[in-house]
């Protein structure tokens, strides 16, 4: 049977709201969302406060090599409020220096002296009651060996060797190879740090976990989490993040978006799901502040690495085609949740028309004035910047790749004149009226429009762009033409950079010291999305 559990939050104007899940609850929201500031409200002002235990995110991660075990109750106190003979009602003041939303938190020499204290005390009992019948005594499982027990699940290449009064670790092949507790990786010691305060965490607690995915491989941090509930199934666990990977990951857990704080109250809803968006898209750009603009293209490549340096003031998501981006448009725009973003798209000129453009546009979706986004490596302003930097003479480097480039044109003119018109065919036949019904009546008004389309004219009006372009040598107007992804490679070469390296050596630039001139000259290339740009 699951249980429920309940958590009561602040509202910005409803007062306190009281939360039920069968799960654990995370708190999404973006830096200063006021995530740390809720968990400190959660753990004194909340009317669950006495149940709380929170770990904070900023905590030190020095494990000493001994611990000399105390009384279990005075550990246990000392631990969880900071002196070992002071309750609760000190608490602010011993654990957390009457600064709990920033204080640094340096208490795992208390959680070690604590788990040997309950590893002493457990086995003094077990020593007792052996001695006291012939029958045979199970031994105790002590937060100590539970502690082991996780650690080695989760970290199965290692072992941890648990002493009278000290820790060892050792390859897991080997149990010969041994290291002090000091002297574990981060990684090693956060593992370690987590399972002990979730096990120190009151009956029927609840546990608050500022950033839990902090000093965690990506790898382990769920099956961590996963296992840690697991020990302790009367606790609720809230996790207090922004971390879109370990939101997503953590698909049972009942979801909260936090939108603001003022300083004194936060503004939060239940984060709804969204068919049309995935859930940790959804999540990224909850999380974030920035206005959002979908591209085309993938995570990695260079022209989505350009478009992240660049547009620096916004949430740049490469999401695939010029389609999925007007999808993901469209399904964000109708998302209630997001009904306070700015969101746009931008995407490749490609061979769009003036009216496709102007449509698209009405609906927040951008066009390039270049081609395809390659084409932006190419731009005679990148050029010139990149010239500099090589310390090169601008200019001729600029005659040598035009020349290139349009040599590479006049080479496959044909082809690309062709393109063009079958693009604006494609586009004509869309206008096929969708109102007709049934075959006769569909191919009437097929072979109507069929009839209406001039290929001629159509195959006509794309080579005079074209030829107008080369008779003029009008190098802008042929990137704003040319459909040809590898325009850059030719550049390279004429530059003499390797390897097809100018798209790198760009990208470079705008993530360093040549940042704000590569978005300069980039500006004017993004078409009509230039004047959402600061």
């Amino acid at each position: 049977m699951l249980k429920n559990y309940k958590l009561t939050l602040p509202t910005k104007d409803k007062g306190n709201i009281e939360i039920e899940t069968s799960n654990s609850l995370l708190l999404v929201g973006a830096n200063g969302a006021g995530k740390t500031r809720l968990g400190s409200w959660i753990e004194f002002s909340s009317p669950d406060a006495a149940r709380v235990h929170r770990i904070s995110a900023q905590k030190s991660l020095t494990m000493p090599d001994t611990s000399t075990p105390t009384a279990l109750d005075l550990a246990e106190t000392d631990l969880l409020f900071g002196n070992p003979t002071h309750g609760r009602q000190n608490k602010q003041a011993y654990r957390w220096g009457d600064k709990p939303a920033v204080s640094f938190l340096s208490d795992f020499q208390k959680l070690m002296v604590y788990l040997f204290s309950d590893h002493t005390e457990e086995s003094a009992k077990y020593l007792a009651a052996s001695k006291s019948t012939d029958i045979r005594v199970s031994p105790p499982i002590t937060k100590l060996d539970q502690v082991k027990a996780v650690w080695e699940r989760i970290l199965p290449h290692r072992r941890l060797i648990i002493g009278g009064l000290k820790i060892e670790t050792s390859v897991a092949s080997d149990d010969t190879k041994k290291y002090n507790s000091s002297d574990m990786s981060d990684g090693e010691r956060v593992v370690f740090y987590l399972v002990g305060q979730c096990l120190a965490a009151p009956l029927n607690g609840i546990v608050v976990i500022d950033e839990p995915e902090l000093h965690l491989h990506k790898s382990i941090q769920t099956p961590l989490w996963t296992e840690i509930e697991r020990l302790r199934p009367d606790c609720l666990f809230v996790y207090l993040t922004h971390d879109v990977d370990f939101a997503a990951a953590k698909e049972s857990a009942k979801k909260i978006w936090l939108k603001s704080f003022d300083g004194t109250t936060w503004d939060w809803e239940p984060f709804s799901p969204s068919d049309d968006i995935p859930e940790d898209l959804l999540l990224e750009i909850l999380g974030s502040r920035k206005p959002v603009v979908f591209v085309e293209g993938v995570n990695g490549s260079y022209d989505s690495a350009l478009y992240a340096a660049v547009l620096k003031d916004f949430l740049v998501i490469p999401v695939g085609s010029c389609s999925q981006v007007i999808q993901s448009v469209k399904a964000l725009k109708k998302n209630n949740q997001l009904h306070h973003l700015d969101v746009y798209g931008l995407i490749d000129r490609d061979r769009r028309v003036a009216v496709e453009i102007q449509k698209l546009e009405e609906g927040a979706i951008f066009v390039l004035s270049v081609a395809e986004v390659e084409n932006l490596f190419c731009v005679r302003e990148v050029l010139a910047v990149v010239s500099n930097r090589l310390a090169r003479d601008v200019n001729a480097d600029f005659q040598t790749v035009s020349e290139a480039i349009f040599n590479r044109l006049q080479a496959e003119l044909e082809a690309q004149v062709s393109l063009r018109a079958v693009s604006e065919i494609k586009f004509q036949l869309n206008m096929l009226d969708e109102k007709q019904k049934g075959p006769v009546a569909l191919k009437a008004a097929l072979q109507s429009l069929a009839n209406g389309i001039d290929v001629d004219a159509i195959y006509s009006q794309a080579l005079t762009a074209f030829n107008q372009v080369i008779s003029a040598k009008d190098f802008e107007g042929l990137l704003a033409l040319y459909n040809r992804k590898s325009l850059s490679s030719q550049a390279s070469g004429a530059l003499g950079l390797a390897n097809g390296g100018l798209p790198e050596l760009v990208v470079r630039l705008a993530k360093g010291d040549h940042c704000n001139e590569i978005s300069d000259a980039l500006r004017k290339y993004f078409g009509n999305f230039a004047a959402h740009i600061a």
